[in-house]
């Protein structure tokens, strides 16, 4: 039997723990080894390598990238040839004095927020090789003005072109099916984007104070378009939307000071809160009866407004609906509405008579106040419906005109608020 002596076990010890070493280190995925690889800097460009698969990545360096850079599609270090094929995370981030950047085919991925703050990139050509836009890419590339997609991209990712304020056109690659939030939000000078046939879903804020963009085709093949997606687009002038969808987002055009034309098609079900609200040139809109819901404020300051129909079948007027609506004089209530809501026609100084169907049962506070042009109010209600002390102006409640079906019942309760009213006249039903 052969016994080993002190200094061969250890030997042996640390053979074993190099063999546990190299092993543990060979099953590291590829990410983890490229996050400790070597960097190097080769005419300017700063790399990481991945030493067993010879491949490069463009990363930030200590001092910011400025000028025209051109990425070439191999460099050599140490009589190694490396491949580059990737953009790091933030790899330009913030290089203000960065002009252009020419992009080799041998790129697969621009890491997110790559450009994002290179406020004199002016223009961006993305390779074929490149199949996704990642999130904040372009993000405050304020001087941007061209961007080159093409047709193999299959995602746009949040934010990507927001802030590029200077970009005036695009046009999104055919087969891209959804558009996310904020894609191009603050893009100020955007005036035309061409969006593709196989698009489903425009995410929220996706046009945000997009001001100069005047109109907008949308392809049949969206389903929805998310809340405040077109908000103060100031300049844009008319919409239509898709047989394929079912619902106008809160806020959708809030604050389109130009809208003028809107088309309403009968797939639509429900529009929800502030979807118009500020709309100020907005003078008629039609809205099918197959709407059943609506939301407060739709038409809130829409001081141009003046021909509107209320679906038949709603069963609720919101509240603020037509708030400050100056310019709108008639309105039909269909009988299916039980209440008026709080400030409905709140400001419409313009209408000078309304006729309340006998199925409003409630009428909310200010509904009806500051109305300086009302006069006449039609109750059709045996019973009078429940109202509050601001329902209607102090003026109307002195001078205004309440034809009602039996002017007793409405002045024979001490404490309601009818009885404050003083001209009532009787009406044939």
């Amino acid at each position: 039997m052969r016994i080993l002596s002190i200094k061969n076990v250890a030997a042996l010890l640390l053979l074993a723990a190099t063999t546990v070493t190299i092993s543990a280190e060979q099953s590291k995925p590829v990410k983890d080894l490229f996050k400790k690889a070597p960097r190097t800097n080769v005419d300017g460009i700063n790399y990481k390598l991945d030493v067993k698969d010879h491949e490069a990545m463009v990363v930030a360096g200590e001092n910011l990238y400025t000028g025209e850079i051109t990425i070439p599609e191999k460099i050599t270090v140490d009589s190694v040839t490396y491949y580059v094929e990737e953009i790091d995370n933030g790899a330009f981030k913030k290089c203000a004095s960065l002009v252009k950047v020419n992009i080799p085919s041998t790129i697969t991925v621009i890491g997110s927020s790559a450009f994002e703050d290179c406020t004199s990139l002016t223009e961006i050509t993305i390779p074929t090789s490149v199949k996704e836009i990642e999130d904040n890419l372009f993000t405050g590339c304020s001087s941007l003005t061209t961007v080159n997609l093409h047709d193999g991209i299959t995602s746009i990712q949040h934010n990507a072109f927001k802030k590029c304020s200077a970009l005036e056109t695009i046009k999104l690659p055919s087969g891209l099916t959804s558009l996310p939030y904020n894609v191009f939000m603050d893009c100020s000078s955007l005036k035309s984007v061409e969006l593709p046939y196989a698009l489903e879903k425009i995410g929220y804020s996706a046009f945000q104070n997009c001001s100069s963009l005047e109109s907008i085709d949308i392809p049949n093949s969206v389903k929805a378009i998310g809340w405040v997606a077109f908000k103060n687009c100031t300049s844009l002038r008319s919409f239509s939307f898709t047989t394929s969808m079912d619902n106008i987002a809160n806020s959708l055009f809030e604050g389109c000071s130009s809208l003028k034309e809107v088309n309403i098609t009968n797939s639509i079900r429900g529009i929800d809160h502030d979807a118009f609200k500020g709309c100020s040139s907005l003078d008629s809109i039609f809205i099918p009866n197959n709407v059943k819901s609506l939301a407060s404020s739709i038409f809130e300051d829409c001081s141009g407004l003046k021909i509107v129909n209320i679906p038949a079948g709603i069963k609720e007027i919101p509240s603020k609906m037509f708030k400050n609506c100056a310019s709108l004089k008639t309105i039909v209530i269909p009988n299916s509405v039980k209440e008026i809501g709080n400030a409905a026609f709140m400001g419409c100084h313009s209408m000078t008579e309304v006729d309340i169907p006998s199925s409003v049962a409630e009428i909310g506070g200010d509904a009806f106040n500051e109305c300086h042009g009302l006069t006449k109010v039609v109750l059709r209600a045996g019973r009078p419906a429940k109202i509050k002390k601001d329902t209607f102006s102090k003026a109307m409640q002195k001078e205004g005109v309440f034809y009602v079906p039996n002017t007793f019942v409405y002045q024979s309760d001490p404490k309601s608020v009818w009885i404050k009213f003083r001209n009532y006249k009787n009406i044939n039903l």
